[in-house]
């Protein structure tokens, strides 16, 4: 009910038994406090209570005391210790924050288990459980009878019990205890209070708020409701496909209400605010503000604000910070991907100036460094290219130097005091933020992980002396458990925020979403440590389903006072999973069932369409580097050879542990090169007895692997060793089908280059192997360590295997005309010759032209002898050629599956283009 003060009532548990009034009826009073549930709510009635008063034509009014309950009796606390004063009386000096009640609570918990149990148990997940259970015994008066106590009960009890002594030996109190002494402290002791006393935004009242009802109306306060909310005058409810189509739907419903009103207040609850915070932030970005893609504009306002903030240690500034400590206080091998993050970060060091030099860093060190490497090594390596001038990064290896100088510096134990400072000053020394202009937010952000160092530092009495490991993982924990929100510039229109943070907000248009009867009302999670039975009649939060539907249910009233216009929304699947409406919902259903909105399309240039399937051709003069494998591309996808090879874009390479494939690879190249450079022929290899052919094999093994090594980080020595078993092996298997060709042959050249100018594109040609037969003829070939190789597109228009046909048509060696062309399958399992000859008896189970599986492939109306194969070998590359030069660069291809290993598959962007032929293909389009 509304009216004037009530200050005869007496003392009431219920809301109703207290009288209320609206903020526009608030007389002008410097002795008036409004307790409000939510810091956020107290905020916002200051503000709403400056409006009412400048609507009044007042020139001076006093501003509104709103604050939280908490907030209130902290100060209270600090004006009289201020004073020099006690309060309340007695009471003790140093209050535990949470992260230190936590730490004591572990403390007395890891204290009291044995050593089977240290290893079952999960100390500080039952730390928090067992500080939860504490602050619901105090605060709502949860006792449980020994008789009835379970093992969890007493085990409680015991963790308890000590808790509290550790508490009265060192003289702390924690915050349950400490808010329940202000509040009796207020009955006693003579404070000067306010008049009267309005509550703001409650649900229900705790007992600890009950109390401080009773103390306040003891020493004569006069209490109230102040009523915030408005009447209703459109409510709906409405059903969408699935989560993101909820999303959408309420990111145009505030697109629509700003185009209408600009000035207009709108709400958006979800009570799965944090899983729902990321989905849901960037549909309103490509909605609201599309521009904001762009990187120039990331920063840009946002005209809406999420009240939920992530854990600071997942902030990017923070994160840098800790991988650099982390960098200095571990001696184990540094996982290499973590270490590229650090040299990706903008937060260290001179990462703008030296941006360039650090990309190619990190390409070099994924090529020449293991997965997992040593501090020294990773440093020593980047040491070594700066000096050599490779990467102009002088600031980057100062940097590390000192890193590594902190690294040594962190050997012994120290307070957490002196670990706080020794922390900062470490990332001071590496350019933590040193050269860097920070936006108000990563200010923000730099100033809450300070914050959370001095909390370290004021650990002393808790954790002794401890390592730099244990210091830098109880860092992590604060900053983990500290949700942080950067203040956002202005007051942005929409408010993104949970249910219960709505409490007593006012708005033009409320939207309500993700309302299934999983998530409201949520599900009763009793303290497994209190009775259950207790907690039920205690009626504390979370204590069974009858509380939590009760509590909702005071919610779901409040948020139906909210604003004049309201739409409650729900998901109908969650993947897989069928949802239903929440039962709060009863009265609205059945809520009209939408489908998947569409958004319209953006008016911006964000969204103009560009013809891109034409590339700029090449001008004379203008040198392309890609040589066969450009060519190649062309011929499988013109974009594929545009991206990569005209534009320079590249897949960065994967360290690997050892030798990767490619490198594999190249051993079997370089070995095979040098066993023939020096045998020669086939008539030495057939003179050679099987121990002279086993020492040339050896040799050239170890001239292979040593060449490696010269040029790459050298194998460690079982590597090494693993690898020269699987080479010895392979090339007895390799050189004994060598051994059983038709023809003597002799190796005229192994690994030669050859520059080929087609259609003024130049192309380097290297050819593996080139055999002289009997009759004067060659042999190209081309040794694949793979299993797959394709010789069909030989005879097709589109050449996708154009090295061995080029060579062959195109460059036409001159130590004579060219009668096969092969692979040479160099494997454990099968080896083999594939390709293509002009006569029967040259190779094994190669393809013959004349042959019935050769005019399959190659028909004799197209191709009736040798000559044309090498004639159309000789047009198609051409073509290619010429397609590439005038700057062919559309998305097309016969098959999806030769793009398999396209360094620039994603800049085809395929999803996309399906999704577009799937619209334009839709009845309406």
């Amino acid at each position: 009910r509304s009216g004037g003060w009530n200050d005869r009532s007496p003392l009431g548990i219920h809301l109703a038994e207290m009288d209320s009034i609206s903020l526009e009826q608030l007389p002008a009073c410097d002795r008036l406090l409004v307790l409000c549930a939510t810091s956020r709510l107290a905020q916002s009635l200051r503000a709403r209570y400056d409006q009412v008063r400048a609507r009044r034509h007042e020139a001076t009014w006093t501003t509104l005391d709103a604050r939280t309950v908490a907030q209130w009796l902290d100060g209270l606390a600090e004006e009289r210790l201020l004073r020099g004063e006690d309060f309340p009386p007695g009471s003790a000096h140093q209050v535990l924050d949470a992260f230190q009640e936590r730490l004591l609570w572990e403390r007395v918990i890891g204290d009291s288990l044995d050593d089977a149990e240290q290893a079952l148990f999960d100390t500080p997940a039952m730390a928090t459980t067992a500080a939860e259970a504490h602050a619901l015994a105090v605060g709502w008066n949860i006792t449980v009878q020994p008789s009835f106590a379970s093992n969890e009960n007493r085990r409680f009890k015991d963790w308890q019990s000590r808790f509290l002594g550790l508490c009265r030996k060192h003289g702390w109190i924690d915050s349950a205890r400490r808010q329940k002494a202000l509040v009796a402290g207020i009955a006693e002791a003579k404070l000067p209070l306010p008049d009267r006393v309005l509550f703001a935004g409650f649900d229900r009242f705790t007992p600890l708020e009950l109390e401080l009802q009773q103390a306040l109306r003891k020493r004569g306060v006069g209490l109230g409701i102040l009523d915030t909310g408005r009447d209703a005058t459109a409510i709906r409810a409405a059903s969408f496909p699935d989560g993101a189509s909820e999303c959408l739907a309420a990111a145009l419903w505030a697109q629509r209400h700003l185009a209408a009103n600009p000035g207009a207040r709108l709400g958006i609850v979800v009570p799965d605010l944090a899983g729902n915070r990321d989905l849901l932030q960037d549909t309103l970005d490509d909605i609201l503000v599309p521009a904001a893609i762009r990187p120039g504009l990331a920063e840009m306002p946002r005209p809406f604000n999420i009240s939920l903030g992530r854990t600071l240690s997942h902030h990017p500034l923070v994160s840098t910070a800790f991988d650099l400590l982390r960098l200095s206080c571990t001696s184990r091998p540094i996982e290499q991907r973590d270490f590229s993050r650090l040299l990706r970060s903008p937060y260290w060091s001179a990462a703008a100036a030296e941006a360039d030099s650090r990309a190619r860093l990190e390409a070099e060190l994924r090529r020449g460094v293991a997965p997992k490497a040593s501090l020294g090594r990773l440093i020593g390596f980047i040491t070594r290219s700066v000096g050599q001038d490779k990467f102009p990064g002088r600031a980057l290896a100062q940097h590390l130097d000192a890193l590594q100088r902190s690294a040594l510096d962190f050997k012994r134990a120290r307070p957490p005091s002196a670990w706080a400072g020794a922390f900062l000053a470490a990332l001071d020394k590496t350019g933590w933020l040193a050269e860097r202009k920070l936006a108000s937010h990563e200010y923000q952000t730099q100033q809450a992980f300070i914050e959370e160092t001095r909390k370290l530092a004021r650990l002393d009495s808790l954790l002794g002396e401890i390592d730099a490991a244990t210091a830098l993982t109880d860092l992590r924990r604060l900053c983990t458990d500290r949700v942080f929100q950067p203040r956002t510039v202005g007051d942005p229109p929409i408010q993104v925020m949970g249910l219960l943070e709505a409490g007593g907000l006012q708005f033009d248009a409320l939207w309500v979403m993700g309302m299934v009867d999983n998530a409201w009302p949520p599900p009763a999670r009793p303290n497994p440590l209190l009775s259950a039975e207790a907690q039920r009649t205690a009626q504390s939060p979370n204590a069974s389903a009858t509380v939590q539907f009760a509590f909702a249910s005071s919610v779901h009233r409040r948020l139906g006072r909210s604003a004049a216009d309201i739409t409650f929304s729900w998901p109908r699947m969650d993947a897989a999973a069928a949802l239903r409406p929440s039962p709060l919902l009863s009265d609205l259903l059945p809520g009209e069932e939408r489908d998947a909105p569409t958004p319209g399309r953006p008016g911006s240039a964000l969204a103009a369409a560009i013809a891109d399937a034409t590339a700029p051709a090449v001008q004379n003069g203008e040198t392309i580097k890609g040589g066969t494998a450009m060519l190649r591309a062309q011929a499988i996808c013109p974009a594929w050879a545009y991206y990569q090879f005209r534009l320079g874009a590249a897949k960065l390479p994967e360290a690997v542990e050892g030798l990767d494939a490619a490198k594999r690879g190249s051993l079997v190249h370089d070995a095979l090169e040098i066993f023939w450079k020096s045998v020669g022929t086939s008539s030495g290899l057939k003179a050679m007895n099987i121990g002279e052919r086993e020492q040339e094999i050896d040799a050239a093994i170890d001239a292979a692997l040593d060449a490696h090594d010269a040029r790459q980080e050298p194998l460690q020595p079982r590597f090494r060793a693993l690898e020269r078993r699987r080479l010895m092996k392979l090339m007895h298997r390799w050189l004994a089908l060598e051994l059983a060709r038709p023809q003597d042959f002799a190796v005229v050249a192994c690994e030669r280059r050859l520059d080929v100018d087609i259609e003024g594109i130049a192309a380097a040609v290297q050819i593996d192997r080139i055999d002289r037969l009997e009759d004067g003829r060659l042999m190209v070939i081309d040794y694949k360590t793979g299993a797959r190789v394709d010789t069909k597109n030989w005879a097709s228009q589109r050449i996708t295997e154009p090295q061995l046909p080029i060579y062959a048509a195109v460059a036409r060696p001159a130590e004579g005309p060219v009668a096969a062309v092969v692979f040479a399958k160099v494997l454990l399992q099968d080896p083999a010759f594939a390709g293509l000859g002009a006569d029967p008896d040259l190779l094994p189970k190669i393809t013959v032209l004349n042959s019935k599986a050769g005019r399959r492939l190659f028909p004799e109306t197209a191709f009736p002898d040798w000559a044309s194969v090498l004639e159309h070998w000789h047009d198609r590359i051409h073509a290619v050629a010429r397609e590439l030069k005038a700057g062919d660069a559309g998305v097309r291809f016969e098959d999806e599956q030769s793009l398999r290993y396209c360094d620039v598959l994603p800049l085809l962007r395929l999803a996309e283009r399906r999704m577009q032929l799937e619209n334009a293909t839709l009845p309406e389009n």
